[in-house]
This record gives C-alpha cells, sequence and structure tokens, in this order.
C-alpha cells in the first residue's frame, strides 16, 4: 500500500447472506423449540460493539408473559471475528442463536454454556 492512500475495507457477508445464516440456525433448531419461540422477536442489530456481546437475551423467559422477549443477533461483533471464514461465521451464528434459546428457555448463563454454549 502507499503512503498516503486509504483503503476502503469492504464487508465480507453481505446483510442478505448474514439473514439467511440466521434463518438457517432458527430452522435447525428442533421443532419443539422453535414453537416456544412463535412470540419471541428475533433482531438482527449492528450494535454489538457498544455490548460486547455477539447476542443477547431480553425478556421473562418462555414460562411467563409479563416482558415482550427479544433475541438479538449482533451482526458486527460477529462479521468481525468471524467473517473471514464462511463456514466458522455459520457455525458461531448459530452457536449464538442456540445460546439465546437457551436463556429463552430458562437457562442461566452458567447453565447455558453447561450445554456447550
Amino acid at each position: 500500500m502507499v503512503a498516503g492512500t486509504i483503503r476502503k475495507v469492504t464487508n465480507p457477508v453481505s446483510e442478505e447472506e448474514f439473514k439467511a445464516m440466521v434463518r438457517a440456525a432458527l430452522d435447525g433448531i428442533p421443532e419443539e423449540f422453535r414453537k416456544a419461540l412463535e412470540n419471541v422477536a428475533i433482531v438482527i442489530s449492528d450494535q454489538g460493539v457498544e455490548q460486547h456481546a455477539y447476542g443477547q437475551y431480553w425478556g421473562d423467559g418462555v414460562a411467563r408473559d409479563n416482558y415482550p422477549d427479544r433475541i438479538v443477533i449482533f451482526r458486527d461483533t460477529l462479521v468481525r471475528d468471524f467473517g473471514h471464514d464462511r463456514k466458522r461465521l455459520a457455525e458461531e451464528v448459530e452457536r449464538t442463536v442456540r445460546h439465546e434459546v437457551g436463556h429463552h428457555l430458562g437457562f442461566d448463563e452458567p447453565g447455558v454454556q453447561g450445554l456447550g454454549l
């Protein structure tokens, strides 16, 4: 690179391709658990850097219905850390989706990690 020039960094994974990875991860969840997600908003966000996370779950779990449930998958941090390898990125998207679904199903952080997520 010549001194003084600016190299434009392009995003290696398109927004549509990332959405398809999230959809595939959700489709891979067993049917009985997918039914528990019927009223859960699944959101893709680019605020993972601010949250220091790949994903986040907000809500009060499948057993209660006092608050709206939402799973957020942070595209920016996942692509930043794994976007160089699409296969690895898809695996980490799946892991993150399953991790956040685990929270919705009632597992706390040690419980979800105990599942290998």
